[in-house]
Order: C-alpha cells, then structure tokens, then sequence
C-alpha cells in the first residue's frame, strides 16, 4: 500500500477485518504516511475513550469514529491512480470480457460439433439405395451445358470427351442425399455416385490405394471395379463391369479438391444453426 492512502482501510484495520496479510501491509503503510498514521491514532484514541468512558457513549468520540469526510478529502488529494487502488480494482470489465470469452467459446464449440461431416462408408456405390425417391432429374444436356449444382463435383466433360449420359439427386432410405449419374468412357458405363460427407476411416484403413493422376483413391472392389476418394466435402465412388484402368482414367479426371478444415467445419456448423432459425 505504500504511495497510496490506507482510505476506509483503517476501519477495516481497526475492527480486525483484514487479513493476517493485508493488515500486516496496512501496518507496513502507516509507518510511512504522516496522513495515515494520524489518522489511525485519532480513531484508535477514539475507540479506547469509547470504551473507556463512564458513560459508556461518548458522543464526541463517536462522531470521530464514523467521521469519513476527511478521509475523502484525503483522497481527492491523490491521482486518479491512486484513488481508484485505495477503493480497491473494478473488476466488472474483466468479469463481463470472461463470460463473453466463455460464450464465444461454447458458440464455436457447438459450431463445430454441428458442422461435423456425416461418416461415408468407402462402398457408396453399393449401399446407396437406388430406388430411392428421386429429387432433381438431369438429362445429358443437363449435365453438359448446365452441369451439377455446386454442391456436387463432375469432369470437364469437353476435354475429357466423356459422354454423360443421365443423372439424379437421390434421397436414400435412411434420409441421406447423393448424385447419381452415368458416364461413357468410349463404350463402357462408368456410375457416379457423390454423396456430402468423410469416408469412414476404419472401413478405409484396410483399403488397397492407387494413384490415379495425383488422386489418392481406394480400391473398394475388383469385381465389379470400385473405386472411392475423398474430394473436398464430398466422398466420390466409381463403379463398373470394366477394368480397374479405366476407373483410375476416370478418377483422373474430377478436379482435386483439399478435405475441409476446422474452420470450415465451424462455418458449416454456423450454417446449421442460422437454418434452424429461420427454419430452412
């Protein structure tokens, strides 16, 4: 407390409410403030006389003891600094800025959890339900002059010289949507099936892999050929009665896109809550 007045410290002192620590500090400071020190002995010498007096009440003395006025005067004489130490720290800022950090962080972390893909086992092509119920057709103008929505990834079909041939946004049985379609690569049906999500790691892990122009494929199935990859937040499976090349040829050919991050996974998340309130 040296450089500061004790304030309404010195009651506190004196009514033995202060900590073995503080008082011990409260002491230290009264040995070095004139101000302090005579104050603490007026109301010391008006404590003793007030238990001391005859009439057990003196007036006089108790006046002084709840006198407060002149230690405010003392106050006012210090710097802003000074006073706000002697009244002790305001600690409602930092108070307010930890609850809003908690928020904050429970915000995202519910952001996270929600915008958390769905689990995609690697043999898509055999587990989709194809008698789903179809929600968007496309016919191959469809696919080659207007292409799949963004949600879905397809080839450049000019410069692969694919042929598609039909397609469809599907919704399996168990609720989940995919895209499904058709290509011709010469003579041989290839089917695509695209559904939104992250390939199970514990179904891939024993996977054969291939490398199919820079794309990390897995080998699902060598009758038929199956392959499946991960592309950005989609999970991409070929299938067909043909050779396992002509599979890789197309893999080749989709465009490589890098698994989403936390981040990503938190601004999907956000997406999920501002659907639920306005109830898309």
């Amino acid at each position: 407390m040296t450089g500061r007045h004790l304030g309404d410290r010195i009651h506190d002192l004196l009514d033995h409410r202060l900590s073995s620590e503080a008082a011990a500090e409260a002491m230290a400071h009264l040995e070095g403030c004139d101000d302090c020190a005579a104050r603490w002995r007026e109301l010391r010498a008006a404590r003793e006389a007030l238990h001391s007096s005859e009439a057990g009440i003196d007036l006089r003395f108790t006046a002084q003891l709840l006198d407060r006025d002149r230690m405010a005067e003392i106050a006012q004489q210090e710097t802003r600094r000074r006073a706000r130490a002697a009244r002790g720290r305001d600690r409602r800022p930092a108070v307010l800025t930890l609850s809003l950090t908690l928020i904050l962080v429970a915000v995202v972390g519910a952001a996270y959890v929600a915008g958390a893909p769905e689990d995609v086992d690697p043999g898509l092509s055999a587990q989709a339900d194809t008698a789903g119920q179809s929600v968007v057709s496309m016919d191959s103008s469809s696919l080659r002059e207007e292409g799949v929505s963004g949600d879905w990834i397809q080839p450049d079909w000019q410069s692969t010289g694919f042929i598609p041939v039909k397609g469809s946004v599907r919704e399996a049985s168990n609720g989940a949507r995919y895209l499904a379609y058709t290509l011709l690569t010469g003579a041989e049906p290839v089917l695509v099936l695209e559904q939104q999500g992250r390939l199970r790691g514990d179904r891939v892990a024993s996977l054969p892999r291939v490398d199919a122009g820079g794309l990390d494929a897995y080998v699902v199935s060598t009758s038929p050929s199956s392959l499946a990859w991960q592309a950005g937040d989609i999970v991409v499976a070929l299938s067909c009665s043909c050779a396992l090349d002509t599979l890789e040829e197309v893999a080749a050919a989709f465009p490589q896109e890098d698994e989403p991050g936390p981040v990503d996974q938190v601004m999907t998340g956000l997406g999920v809550f501002a659907d639920a309130l306005t109830g898309h």
